[in-house]
């Protein structure tokens, strides 16, 4: 009896360790609690999430850190941070806070000290980062100035460097490429694959193409046609991005300029050529092509994480490529946005809006844990070919490649003329993490 209570007492030690360490790594909890910041009492809702999975995603959301700051019961800030977390309870520890007659903005300290956070301003009820009314409210630059001398810094808090250097027909902002990036710039007769080191021109064909529009990224491998002949394609350069080696693979088919590319799912990519009416899957790793579709069969549709079909008229007769996103919410259609985006899953996710404002273009970002609250990232005069890659956001602006990352802020990048006259998809981006 004694011996089968030992065991009853060492398997309950065990247990409880087991809810201690993994039970506050695994799953969600809600936290609630009150901290004092200039005289005043703030109720924070702590949403801690760790691993949760959201449907149709291949990986688990990242751990990560929901609040919202109340105060007088009114919320005011709203904000996240994600990261290798592991679950402290009440994990803000202290608020900087800033106030005057027309804004309040807020700036949080954690148990554990992070850089990766802007100051949060809150103003008629419009949330929005400190870097977009730096150099336009004294006291609040003052409040930030403050913050540095603490120790505390954010990169958009600093002046952005904008020196460039000359490379062909285009500038690179060298010091806002960071390590990682490889960018590529399309130029005619090939591409430019740009890094934060160098910049190399890589050649694929001899005549002018002056509209990439049947190149692929899949993964790190950008894939172009070989345009050597006036009407169709045979073959691909299929170039590593990372080790800046090429390799030639032959499709075993002819495909006109008129295809159309799908999309990319799985590593394959999904091409259509739209003169014969048939659908092609390529395999670059295994360098197969399967026909997945033709005017008897049906082609294969990828709708948000789901396989359908549709016919072959309809996929050509209306351009048709392959959706990866869901709606967003219907709230925020009620913003009229030119252009809606999303990233990440339901608990380290984010909405993205971008709302025409008189001359300018507001960039909008909403929590997909509360889709009531928008946080104004920035504003351009002008805003198109936006892409999501990891967890930043590229677009063109006039003349100029932007990025915008949340421990970076907005830098340009890249400015080149060709992108005010050409609409076509002139650069792709990969992150090598």
């Amino acid at each position: 009896m004694k011996k089968m209570f030992g065991v009853v007492v060492v398997l309950l030690i065990i247990y409880i360790a087991f809810q201690v360490l993994y039970g506050s790594t695994v799953g969600r909890r809600t936290s609630s609690y009150k901290i004092a910041a200039n005289g005043t009492s703030y109720e924070v809702q702590e949403v801690y999430s760790a691993r949760h999975k959201t449907a149709n995603r291949e990986n688990a959301d990242k751990n990560n850190y929901y609040y919202e700051i109340k105060k007088d019961g009114t919320t005011v800030f709203s904000f996240k941070t994600i990261g290798d977390y592991k679950g402290i309870e009440k994990f803000l520890n202290k608020l900087e806070i800033y106030e005057d007659d027309n804004v309040i903005c807020m700036y949080p300290i954690f148990k554990k000290k992070m850089d990766d956070i802007d100051v949060t301003c809150n103003s008629n009820g419009k949330q929005s980062l400190y870097a977009n009314l730096k150099g336009s409210n004294v006291g609040l630059d003052g409040f930030v100035s403050n913050l540095k001398t603490q120790g505390y810094s954010h990169p958009s808090w600093e002046t952005i460097n904008l020196e460039t250097i000359a490379a062909g027909s285009f500038h690179i902002y060298r010091n806002n490429i960071v390590k990682g990036q490889n960018i590529t710039l399309w130029q005619y007769k090939g591409f430019y694959r740009i890094t934060n080191i160098s910049q190399k021109f890589i050649s694929t064909n001899n005549n002018d193409q002056y509209e990439p529009n049947l190149t692929a990224m899949v993964n790190q491998y950008y894939v172009v046609p070989d345009y050597k002949s006036k009407t169709k394609f045979t073959r691909l350069f299929v170039t590593n991005l990372i080790s800046g080696t090429m390799i030639i693979m032959d499709l075993g088919v002819e495909m006109p300029y008129n295809s159309l590319v799908q999309g990319v799912v799985d590593n394959k990519i999904y091409y259509v050529d739209c003169s014969n009416k048939i659908q092609y899957a390529v395999d670059i790793y295994d360098e197969k092509v399967e026909i997945t579709g033709d005017l008897n069969n049906s082609t294969k549709f990828y709708d948000k994480g789901k396989w359908n079909k549709k016919s072959i008229y309809e996929v050509v007769d209306n351009n048709l490529k392959f959706i990866y996103d869901d709606n967003i919410p219907e709230n925020l259609t009620s913003y009229a946005p030119i252009f809606t985006g999303q990233t990440g899953g339901e608990t380290d996710g984010y909405y993205y809006l971008c709302i025409k404002e008189k001359n300018e273009v507001g960039f909008y970002r909403v929590d997909k844990q509360n889709s009531n609250i928008l946080t104004l990232l920035f504003r351009v005069p002008t805003i198109n070919r936006i892409k999501f890659i990891a967890d930043d956001i590229y677009f063109v602006s006039n003349d100029t490649l932007y990025s915008y990352q949340e421990n970076l802020g907005l830098r340009p990048l890249i400015k080149y003329n060709e992108f005010i006259f050409n609409s076509s998809d002139l650069y792709n981006v990969y992150i090598d993490e």
